[in-house]
């Protein structure tokens, strides 16, 4: 059974943890990408991109965020 992103976000919403904070957060990101301004989406590259950098030296928030970007993305392409 494949789950939604609906219910990964539900699942991350109950956790306590740095990642299922930073799943939450990547997919705000991703959704709210298309509704910035220039200015704003050149900020949340940079975002990414540090966030990027981060996860792959271990830090569990930004492993989160880019799970979530990662999901969100893939829930859009699917439709």
């Amino acid at each position: 059974m494949k789950r939604t992103l609906i219910d990964k976000l539900k699942y991350n919403a109950k956790r306590k943890t740095n990642f299922a904070f930073g799943y939450r957060l990547g997919v705000s990101m991703y959704q709210d990408y298309p509704k910035d301004t220039a200015k704003g989406k050149l900020e949340t590259k940079r975002l990414i991109d540090n966030f990027k950098s981060l996860a792959c030296g271990g830090d569990e928030i930004s492993k989160g965020v880019m799970c979530g970007i990662r999901d969100a993305a893939n829930e859009r392409k699917g439709k």
